[in-house]
């Protein structure tokens, strides 16, 4: 894909795209086979690592020929890229759930958290699993939430949305639809940052917590409340 800048061909911008599948399966026994083939994989990468997996491997391991792998995949970074699309989108389903779930008495902060808890070890799986990977898709998506390329599909503020839902009386912000783009990009930028950077941070203890109080904050701060003190001066 090329992203354009300006008219100037110098200027020119050259974003290397995810490899993707090259066909949805239809049929009964299509989506039966693309699903072994994604679950192979997945076990392949999770006990040996993403170098084990390779088109001979996963053909022995599935026992179809190469050739109807290649159908669906037509490379192992489609294959991969499928997975974690899934694994994600999984993730995201068992969150709003989760929250939809929580007892009564819970609140926004504990809600946060359980978002922390699921989102950071799974990012931070993804990096180990395959890191080039991770840091080709992550370089694309930064694009797309930018809004700069124009994606397939968007991933949509699930969580943030959920989060709102399941906690309005605290969610105090006077300008909620600000309140929900600050922390949509909040969740996707930062923990994708740490991970492409930083990845020591993910699993530092404190991590979640200033996360947790980052994120709280921009929901519940109200009309009423003001910067005070060393803050008050910084933003003037």
């Amino acid at each position: 894909m090329t992203f354009r800048r300006n008219p100037n061909p110098a200027e020119t911008l050259q974003v290397a795209v995810p490899a993707r599948p090259r066909k949805r399966p239809r049929q009964e026994r299509s989506v039966i086979l693309v699903d072994a083939l994604k679950k192979a994989g997945w076990e392949i990468l999770e006990k040996e690592g993403r170098d084990a997996l390779s088109l001979e491997r996963l053909s022995v391991r599935v026992g179809v020929a190469v050739s109807s792998i290649y159908e669906y995949f037509p490379t192992m970074e489609s294959l991969v890229v499928a997975i974690f699309d899934d694994f994600r989108a999984k993730a995201r389903r068992r969150l709003v759930e989760e929250i939809q779930e929580l007892p009564p008495s819970t609140k926004l902060l504990d809600g946060i958290m359980l978002l922390l808890d699921i989102g950071i070890p799974m990012l931070h799986r993804w990096v180990q699993l395959d890191r080039e990977m991770f840091v080709k898709s992550s370089q694309y998506d930064e694009l797309v939430r930018l809004d700069l390329v124009k994606p397939d599909q968007y991933w949509t503020s699930m969580a943030t949305d959920a989060l709102m839902e399941r906690f309005p009386d605290e969610v105090l912000a006077r300008n909620r639809a600000k309140a929900r783009f600050m922390v949509f990009h909040a969740i996707l930028a930062l923990p994708r940052a740490m991970a492409l950077m930083r990845p020591e941070y993910l699993l530092e203890p404190d991590t979640k917590v200033l996360l947790a109080r980052m994120l709280h904050a921009l929901l519940t701060t109200g009309e009423g409340d003001s910067v005070s003190g060393p803050a008050r001066s910084c933003a003037r």
